[in-house]
């Protein structure tokens, strides 16, 4: 897949990239931003760890329950100019 289609993102985004100073060493970043998923129990999930489901099965259920995954947080970042694309493909899994 191309790199913008892994994200959903389409090459209409207006994307921005740090230049880099003394201060990143030159990689456009400096200090860090947090990416998070957290997963609300509920009795559907709870039936479905309890019954020993398959992890992408629980992603799965999960999100059409409204969680945000660490890529769909990711995802609002680069949009924000909060960090690249490149970054996020780096530091996130895909669920299949």
């Amino acid at each position: 897949l191309h790199t913008l289609e892994r994200l959903g993102l389409t090459e209409h985004t207006t994307f921005i990239r740090g230049r880099g100073c003394d201060h990143c060493t030159k990689t456009g970043y400096r200090g860090r931003i947090g990416i998070y998923e957290a997963l609300p129990i509920t009795s559907e999930i709870r039936r479905m760890v309890l019954a020993g489901k398959h992890s992408s099965e629980i992603h799965q259920a999960a999100t059409k329950q409204g969680m945000i995954s660490m890529r769909m947080d990711a995802r609002e970042k680069v949009i924000q100019g909060v960090t690249t694309v490149e970054e996020v493909l780096r530091v996130t899994a895909e669920h299949v």
